[in-house]
């Protein structure tokens, strides 16, 4: 098992803008699983925040960073229940068709 380390500068700046949205924010690459990861020394416990759902850290990873924030929360949960209501709704549409051929069949 490979340690993760701390990535501390990188050609395109990503780093550094990571640090502006939050000082207490910091990248590691994760070896092991071939990622890198958001960690922030203000948490208590662990440091861990997120996995980068890239590749490569460029600026994806800044506006990843942005639109995840603890601050953002109340959005995300808001568009998480949404997307949650549209999937119920398509469900409920399926299960009264499904019946409705059945019924229609039956006759």
């Amino acid at each position: 098992m490979k340690r993760s380390f701390e990535i501390e500068s990188d050609c395109l700046d990503i780093i550094s803008r990571i640090k502006s949205i939050d000082n207490d924010y910091f990248v590691m690459y994760n070896p092991d699983k071939d990622k890198f990861e958001l960690h922030s020394h203000a948490q208590a416990k662990n440091t861990y925040c997120l996995t980068f759902p890239f590749e490569t850290l460029d600026e994806r990873a800044y506006f990843h960073t942005l639109k995840t924030r603890v601050q953002n929360c109340d959005e995300i949960f808001e568009r998480i229940d949404e997307e949650n209501r549209k999937l119920e709704q398509a469900q409920i549409k399926h299960v009264l068709k499904d019946f409705e051929e059945k019924m229609y069949d039956s006759y």
